[in-house]
Formats: C-alpha cells, structure tokens, sequence
C-alpha cells in the first residue's frame, strides 16, 4: 500500500488560511479607515458651513442692533416732541382758557359793580370789587354761574364802605374755573 503524505496540503491550506483572513483584516481596516476619513471630511464640511452661518447671522445682528439703536433714538427724540407738544397744548389751553374767562366775566359784571382786583391761580379765580348794593352782588353772582367756564361762585367778603358820601359794598368772591 502506498501512503501518501497530505501534510504539506494541509500546510498549505492552513497557509492560505491565514493569508486570507490577513488579507480580510487588512482590507476591513482600510475600509474603517475609509469610513473615518469620510466622516471626518463630511464633518468638516459641516462644521464650515455652519462657521458660515454663524458669521451670517453675527453680520446681521452687527446691521440690527445699529438700527436698534436708531429705533431707540428716534423713540426718545418723538417722546420729547411729544412732551413738548402738550406743553404747548396746555400753554395754549391756559392762554386761551384766561383770555376766555375773562371775556365772560367782562360780558357777565352789571353796570353797578366796579371789579378792582382779579386773580387767578390753577382753576382758582378771586374777583374784589365794589357794588351798589347786596342785591347787585346777588346778581352778578348769579350771573356768573349761568357761565360754562365757571362751575361754582361763593361770597368770601363783604363790607361796608364809604365814597364821595355814597354808601357801598366791598366784596370778595371765590369763583372755580372749567379751564
């Protein structure tokens, strides 16, 4: 019988053996490798357009808050416009409002009543004068309240005095003005 010896076949395979799965593990690292290196490109490339982004959106923030900054600005010189304007409104109000008052009161004293002094102070209005009588008073206070721009009349004062021989009235009143 005739032996044959399969030692070195089997070597031989055990050989290729391991050449392949070397030549397996060398191609699996190089495709890993491959792989990482991909990622880390694309990553990159990400990490760049967001870079981008990033400066887009700091540029536009820089252009904002300058128009921020106007906005506020505007905002504060319209609020002293403004203020301005009602101090001008009021002045107006009180000039006119005066001037008014005064026309009523001049249309409103009868022929006996001689006014000498009139103040005003807010909507505070103190009239002193001279009557013929408690009766030409009554009148003119009455008068008076018949008025739109005077809400209430009160007699403060009045007194007896004397002129040229003719006895007359003193008086004093408290007028509240709408104006």
């Amino acid at each position: 019988m005739i032996e044959i010896n399969l030692l070195p076949v089997r070597e031989a395979r055990r050989r290729e053996r391991v050449r392949f799965q070397i030549s397996v593990f060398i191609l699996s690292l190089l495709l890993v490798f491959a792989i990482i290196a991909y990622l880390k490109w694309n990553i990159n490339l990400r990490e760049r357009e967001v870079d981008a982004q990033i400066a887009t959106v700091k540029a536009e923030l820089r252009k904002l808050d300058k128009v921020i900054r106007d906005i506020n600005r505007i905002k504060k010189e319209k609020e002293k416009l403004e203020k301005k304007i009602q101090i001008i409104g009021n002045l107006e109000r009180g000039r006119m409002g005066a001037a008014m008052v005064m026309d009523e009161i001049s249309r409103r004293v009868p022929e006996k009543v001689w006014l000498e002094k009139m103040s005003k102070n807010g909507r505070s209005l103190k009239l002193e004068g001279i009557a013929l009588d408690e009766e030409t008073i009554a009148n003119f206070m009455t008068s008076l309240e018949k008025s739109k721009y005077i809400k209430s009349v009160e007699l403060e004062v009045t007194e007896r005095i004397e002129s040229g021989g003719v006895k007359l009235k003193k008086f004093s009143l408290r007028c509240v003005t709408t104006i």
